[in-house]
């Protein structure tokens, strides 16, 4: 049974919608829900109806799947489940039409995307005038599954020396073959079949993030299916995997700066502050005494009012000034050096240890939780009645040895999928300047962070994997309504220096986000959420520009 702590609920309440279909089952119904249709195609597939897994929180949902291709290119070699869920427009009687939805990724749960329990808040022009539906993913629970935990035949020899090949293997041993059909291609594939299957004759698409790449390869293949798509936080997939989790390492030490700044601002309100620095070394030291270990991530830059005493001159403000940009420039190298201090004192030391450390970086690219996260650094989150209800909803449903045996197995065949995913679509072995990183992120420090964008972005994670697909160029050109994006300047997952990748090859028109945040749509900017509405309404976006939260 698991320990319940103010750190594991606050972990578990931000990660409530990963929870898979797996956790609890799902039983078929015998009759179909109000509004489903008899398909006139031939080639729809029938649709099996069902209970919904747990994160699917909406009464009114529906939930159903269906059977599809293994591999699309090779129809006659087998079939595989994907799952979906549809949420009915609030009012019938306004239905506008209806959006597929995908959260990103790859490996985001979609069961969760459009429920009200995931941690969106949905405009409610969408809600009431749209029906929303979300495709599972091919690979993850709800869908059939990839089955990662059987170890293969070389593990032993491949976990450290070939971990794409040792993962693959692993998951081939209870389903060999499956694995290369986990593509962006046979997934948009997918969402045509249940596209079908609903008798959908056009659908709209809000893609996020990863799903930017999904919706405008849906989109490039069926224009005359597509009506309105809308690009949040579109990524760029011209530079491929590699590259893209790479600039990920920058763009979150940015955000985590961006964090600090919000913080210090409001050092009245939260306490841990004045200046992004101070901030910082606040945050250092809660996470020093959870782990034994220190950030090794350039923290932001020392203001000359901040020079240890010896180093400060009370004459001369520009031998501050100058002495401080000398100290900001040895940073990284002090915080590498005190890490490794910190291990020689305590072999046991890790940031894997620090539930703040993973807390952060879960709510650092949405600015609308960072209030959130501010008060559980400073104490007074516990303090909050309706936090304190949050924790005892938790307490009251602490899953049983079982569930969560079963939940950690969802939760790494998740990872699992998601690196089949890159990998299948990654030719090349990524970049070996980035392996010096990823081994002493990996098996010095122990940085789960950045190991994970390491490992990509040298190759490490994909060695020993052969690709079987590819990312397909894209083209908007077909579309009768030109397609909306919306990207952010401060953006540390899809960075906006290749926004304009996907928004040349739609054609789509950008609407810009100054500031920090991944992901806008239905994360508390009222402004993005209005501008969305209007467009999937009218086809039009009245504005090009608005300020960011945070």
């Amino acid at each position: 049974m698991e320990n319940i702590t103010v750190t594991t609920v606050f972990t578990r309440l931000r990660r409530a919608g990963a929870v898979t279909a797996a956790a609890l089952g799902a039983a078929a119904l015998l009759v179909a829900p109000a509004g489903a249709q008899d398909g006139a195609d031939p080639l729809a597939p029938d649709v099996t109806w069902e209970d919904c897994p747990i994160q699917v929180v909406d009464p009114a949902a529906e939930c159903g799947r269906i059977e599809v291709p293994q591999e699309y290119s090779d129809p006659d070699d087998g079939t595989i489940s994907v799952g979906f869920v549809r949420y009915p427009a609030a009012k019938q009687n306004a239905k506008r039409g209806t959006v597929f939805g995908n959260p990103g990724g790859p490996g985001g749960d979609a069961y969760g995307y459009f429920s009200s329990g995931a941690g969106f808040d949905w405009p409610q022009a969408i809600v009431d005038e749209w029906d929303r539906v979300a495709v599972q993913p091919r690979g993850l629970q709800g869908s059939t599954p990839l089955d990662c935990t059987t170890p293969g035949p070389n593990a032993a020899v491949d976990y450290h020396l070939s971990s794409g090949a040792f993962l693959q293997d692993s998951c081939e041993q209870a389903d060999p073959g499956y694995t290369q059909s986990v593509t962006t291609s046979n997934t948009a594939e997918d969402w045509e079949m249940v596209r079908r299957a609903l008798d959908l004759d056009e659908i709209s698409i809000i893609g996020l993030s990863y799903g930017t790449y999904l919706g405008s390869l849906y989109a490039t293949r069926y224009p005359d299916r597509v009506d309105r798509l809308v690009l949040d936080s579109a990524m760029d997939p011209a530079i491929g995997w590699p590259q893209l989790l790479a600039d990920q390492k920058p763009g979150y030490t940015q955000a985590l700066h961006d964090f600090f700044g919000f913080v210090a601002a409001r050092d009245d309100t939260y306490g841990l502050g004045e200046t992004p620095y101070q901030v910082y070394q606040y945050w250092a030291g809660l996470i020093y005494q959870e782990s034994g270990q220190t950030p090794t991530l350039t923290p932001p830059p020392m203001q000359p009012g901040e020079l240890p005493a010896e180093l400060t001159s009370a004459q001369n403000e520009q031998i501050n000034a100058a002495v401080a940009d000398a100290v900001n420039m040895t940073t990284p190298a002090l915080v590498q050096a005190q890490a490794l201090a910190n291990l020689a004192a305590n072999p046991e030391a890790s940031l894997v240890n620090s539930a703040i450390y993973a807390n952060t970086y879960s709510v650092l690219p949405w600015p609308a939780e960072w209030d959130t996260l501010a008060r559980l650094l400073n104490g007074s989150l516990f303090d909050d009645p309706a936090y304190q209800q949050q924790v005892e909803q938790v307490e009251q449903t602490v899953p049983s040895e079982e569930q969560l045996l079963q939940m950690q197995a969802d939760a790494y065949n998740a990872q699992a999928m998601q690196t089949m995913v890159i990998c299948n679509e990654t030719r090349g072995e990524g970049d070996l300047s980035h392996l010096p990183s990823y081994l002493w992120n990996g098996y010095v420090i122990v940085d789960p962070v950045q190991v994970g964008q390491d490992a990509y972005a040298s190759g490490q994670s994909c060695r020993g994997i052969e690709p079987s697909s590819q990312m397909f160029p894209l083209d908007g050109s077909e579309l009768e309504i030109t397609p909306l994006q919306i990207s952010g300047t401060g953006d540390p997952q899809t960075r906006y220096q290749g926004h304009r990748t996907i928004a040349d090859a739609m054609g789509a028109e950008v609407v810009t986000v100054n500031g920090p945040g991944h992901g806008h749509l239905a994360r508390g900017n009222e402004r993005v959420d209005e501008i969305v509405a209007e467009y999937l309404r009218t086809g039009e976006a009245k504005s090009t520009e608005v300020e960011g939260l945070g």
